[in-house]
Order: C-alpha cells, then structure tokens, then sequence
C-alpha cells in the first residue's frame, strides 16, 4: 500500500497509468477532483475515482496482517500543488483535510471494524503529530516525509484516545 508525494511530477495522466500498473494499492483521501472538473473528468473509468465523494484515488485499504484486520488510510503529501507546478495536476485539490480524516477514520471503524488503523502518511512529522491531536481512532501514524529518523514513536493525545506517531526518516 503506498500514497502519493514526488509520483505528481509525472503529470496526472502517468500517474494514473503508474497506479494502474501498481503491484499494490494507492490509497488517498485528500486528493479530491475539482468541482469544475467532475463535469468532464478525463479519469472517470479510473478504478479508484469516486464521484459521489469526488475522491480521486480510494481513501484506504483493508489487509490482513498477522489475522489482524487492518485499515491503511492514505494522506498524499497535502502541499502538492505549492511544491510542484499545479499544470502538472490540474484537475486535483490537495489538503490535510483532517474533518474528512475523520469522517473517514469512523466509516472504517463502523462499516469495516478493523483490529487497527493505520494512516500511511506524506505530510511530515509536524503535520502527522498534529492530526493526530484532532483526529481520533487512529490507532498509528506512519510517516514518510520528514528526513529526520524518528526512532521512538511519539504518543499523541487526542479526544478520543492516543496515536502512535512516527517517520521513516
């Protein structure tokens, strides 16, 4: 399961063949499609768009790990549009858009009732520790953006619980 940072700079129709071609699943659920777009969507028979939502891409993923049930919540690198070219990706709006995390974390919990979730993250360490504080249910943060190493992850209190917070490095 991976989500998306530098794979934008290709331009969103290499991104959509690149997934396409993906041995896994890409998963985000900040990247939605322009208002404006929807009406003439070059990716509409793209197997991760969702035009209720207006997601561009599926917003998580569920495996099994161990028995374990897990939910893999995607966040794709939220600056995008400011840290590349926006021609690259015209029809695509980035964010945190932490209220739709958490809409998004409680429809997994309820509909999916997995033994854990998991956020794969490219928002940086910063970002990651903050959504944790605002979002509840999220069991662990895995990050990917930051440089540093993180080599004891950071438990973060939020309203409803904790969340384990670190990155690759």
């Amino acid at each position: 399961v991976m989500t998306g940072h530098w794979e934008f700079t290709y331009g969103d129709e290499e991104v959509i063949r690149n997934i396409a071609e993906f041995q896994g699943e890409f998963v985000a659920q900040n990247v939605r499609v322009r208002e404006e777009a929807l009406f003439d969507y070059r990716f509409e028979d793209f197997a991760g768009f969702d035009e209720d939502s207006g997601l561009a891409f599926k917003p998580y993923a569920i495996k099994e790990v161990g028995g374990i049930k897990v939910a893999v919540i995607g966040q794709a690198f939220p600056y995008t549009p400011i840290a590349n070219p926006s021609r690259f990706i015209p029809d695509w709006t980035f964010g945190i858009e932490d209220g739709r995390m958490q809409e998004i974390v409680d429809r997994v919990r309820e509909q999916e009732k997995p033994g854990i979730v998991v956020v794969l993250s490219h928002n940086g360490m910063d970002v990651d520790l903050k959504l944790a504080s605002r979002v509840s249910g999220i069991d662990v943060i895995l990050g990917g953006h930051t440089h540093d190493g993180v080599p004891t992850p950071i438990l973060v209190e939020n309203p409803g619980g904790k969340t384990l917070v670190t990155n690759a490095g």
